[in-house]
């Protein structure tokens, strides 16, 4: 071994095997003329030590900017051991003994562009052979919109898609995202893609071992990692879940930027972040990365990938505007005419706004400050239109193909503000969004009043009203004593049937009594005035009464059941919201709550057997955590026992 290693020119060792009670003991002390320590900004400054006693000139070969050592007392990294010595000469010396490489060889100019702005001072330039390539240009890949573009960002924000907080756990997930991550990811293999040239990678290990139980089994080649265990690797694809999503805007150890920059970093042609941009963009290194997807790549909302997503806004203005949008096109009936024409600008407006939107997406975009008032002219000119459909008796409303992916998420998230159903359709260029009514053909539901029902029991001055009971009560009655007109009307009824029998037996005498009632016609009208005014009485009573499924006359005084949705009381055979009309919006809030608890309730769907693949996850860190520490109680007797 002592000849092998003395006519060698060059000898391979880690830090801790150059020392001296390792091979290279069998070497005299000067036998080397230079130490190449590689990736040392990922080494501890001790350990670096070691072999730099082994020659007098050093080569330290690292990125400083990318992920420190791993240091687990947190107390020793507050003392300057996280501080690698390559970074400490770096920050000492400066360039004097500082060597950049500014050419890279790995990644699209546009993944790289983000990260020399923001930490390499714009230095950095990209390879001829590497700067312009997608995954389009692999072998055996078509051409798609997902193969065609080398930044995509998948927007969760007002989706209900929030992280879950385990107890007794550090870690964090995310349910919503990991499925995301894999309709993308089937999406990439679908077009062509291997699935040994994608990575998923999340910073989180909860997240990584529920994105591993989601699609190991159905893409086994398929390489999920956290960030720390990526950093040094690559692949020609990267999908980045950034897990965390909750209303006080919490990004935890996101905010270390060079974790960011190794996450990002790792891709070659495509890199996809699935993450809440309401959550993460409350940090302003987190929130230019997304402005950058936003100028340079695609924006996507969670709506395009899952259609029964249910949003959760985070302010209550949205649903406010929510409930008020139906309203406009009742109130608006003279108006069919000037809506049409409000449609057709709704068209024109959108296609101004895509190719303007489409303008600021191109390679050659000026400023922040431009594309922020652009994306705003643009939401306000779609806004604009959603509010001219609203008030027109059109049902859909179809925009242009020519809308991109980041004019599609503005329309998305309007038209649920909106309370209007939005789907797109179509495939890569031919993508366009409809937007419908929601339940155009029912009347808008508004709370029950005595007002409303008064158009539908108005009879003729002759017919006799439905009968009231005497014991019921009516909601709403104002300053009216409700009680004194039933007791009236009762008695009026009581006349008119009384009068009605004497015309039976007397019809002479009853058409004469006609006659003269006709001839003089005042008292006719009074009193078919009065009889009206009672009829509406006892109808709005009535209506109080009787379950409000159409053609139901149950009552439902006793056993009746309001509905939560609509606001209207049913029989035990119409109460349950799929019944009665309301089962979209059962579904939705079930989902929703869902969405955001994580949790199954009964009545919510099939019955679950199998284990919650979080619960699961945390189970097995558990698990695994109690055996290796009662591997290390069995390792400790057994010496004890030997000595």
């Amino acid at each position: 071994m002592a000849s092998a290693l003395s006519h060698a020119s060059v000898v391979l060792a880690t830090n801790t095997g150059a020392s001296s009670d390792g091979p290279l003991k069998l070497l005299p002390e000067n036998h080397f003329d230079l130490v190449v320590i590689d990736e040392c900004a990922q080494a501890l400054e001790a350990s670096c030590w070691i072999p730099l006693l082994k020659a007098p000139k050093c080569i330290l070969a690292g990125d400083h900017k990318q992920l420190p050592p791993t240091i687990v007392s947190h107390r020793a990294a507050a003392q300057g051991l996280s501080l690698s010595l390559m970074e400490r000469l770096a920050q000492h010396y400066g360039e004097r003994a500082v060597r950049m490489l500014t050419v890279q060889y790995r990644m699209h100019r546009l993944i790289m562009d983000w990260a020399s702005s923001e930490l390499y001072g714009g230095r950095l330039s990209a390879h001829p052979s590497v700067a312009q390539h997608l995954l389009r240009d692999l072998p055996g890949v078509s051409s798609t919109e997902e193969t065609t573009i080398a930044l995509l960002l998948i927007d969760t924000a007002g989706c209900g898609l929030f992280e879950l907080e385990e107890e007794d756990e550090q870690s964090k997930g995310n349910p919503g995202e990991v499925q995301l991550a894999g309709l993308h990811v089937q999406a990439l293999v679908d077009a062509g893609v291997k699935a040994k040239d994608i990575a998923v990678v999340a910073p989180y290990n909860l997240q990584v071992d529920m994105l591993r139980e989601h699609l190991c089994h159905s893409h086994p080649e398929l390489e999920i990692k956290s960030v720390d265990g990526f950093q040094g690797r690559e692949k020609e694809a990267v999908i980045l879940s950034f897990v965390r999503s909750n209303r006080k805007g919490e990004v935890g150890f996101l905010a270390e930027e060079r974790r960011i920059n190794v996450a990002v970093t790792r891709a070659r042609r495509h890199v996809a972040v699935v993450c809440d941009s309401h959550t993460v963009g409350s940090q302003p290194f987190l929130r230019r990365l997304l402005d950058h997807f936003s100028r340079h790549g695609h924006v996507r909302s969670a709506f395009e990938y899952l259609d029964d997503l249910v949003p959760q806004n985070y302010s209550g203005k949205g649903r406010g505007e929510r409930q008020q949008g139906p309203k406009p096109p009742a109130a608006s009936g003279p108006k069919p005419r000037p809506a049409l024409g409000g449609k057709q600008k709704a068209g024109a407006a959108a296609g101004a706004g895509s190719q303007k939107q489409g303008a600021r997406s191109s390679r050659n975009a000026t400023g922040a400050g431009r594309e922020d008032s652009g994306t705003k002219d643009a939401g306000d000119r779609f806004r604009a239109a959603l509010v001219a459909f609203l008030a027109s008796g059109e049902v859909q409303l179809d925009f242009p193909p020519s809308l991109n992916s980041h004019d599609r998420m503005l329309v998305h998230l309007l038209a649920e503000e909106y309370g209007l159903q939005h789907l797109s359709s179509g495939e890569g260029r031919d993508r366009y969004i409809s937007v419908r009514k929601r339940d155009p053909v029912e009347p808008p539901e508004l709370p029950p009043e005595p007002p409303q029902p008064l158009p539908e029991p108005e009879h003729p001055s002759g017919s006799t009203p439905v009968p009231a009971e005497p014991g019921g009560s009516s909601e709403g009655s104002g300053k009216v004593d409700l009680k004194s007109l039933h007791l009236e009307r009762v008695q009026r009824e009581k006349a008119r049937r009384e009068e009605a029998a004497r015309k039976v037996r007397e019809p002479g005498t009853s058409s004469r009594k006609k006659d003269k009632s006709e001839a003089k016609g005042k008292p006719a009208v009074g009193s078919g005035a009065g009889e009206d005014f009672d009829a509406l009485i006892s109808a709005a009573m009535e209506a109080d009464r009787t379950c409000a499924f159409p053609r139901c006359k149950a009552s439902v005084t006793t056993l009746g059941q309001l509905c939560h949705h609509c606001h209207r009381c049913y029989c035990l055979s119409h109460h349950v919201p799929e019944a009665h009309g309301c089962g979209d919006k059962a579904k939705a809030q079930a989902r929703q709550r869902i969405s955001r608890e994580g949790v199954l309730y009964p009545g919510s769907g099939s019955k679950d057997k199998s284990l919650d693949p979080a619960k699961r996850a945390h189970l097995q860190r558990r698990l695994d955590k109690k055996l290796s520490e009662l591997t290390s109680q069995r390792k400790g007797r057994k010496k004890d026992k030997e000595k």
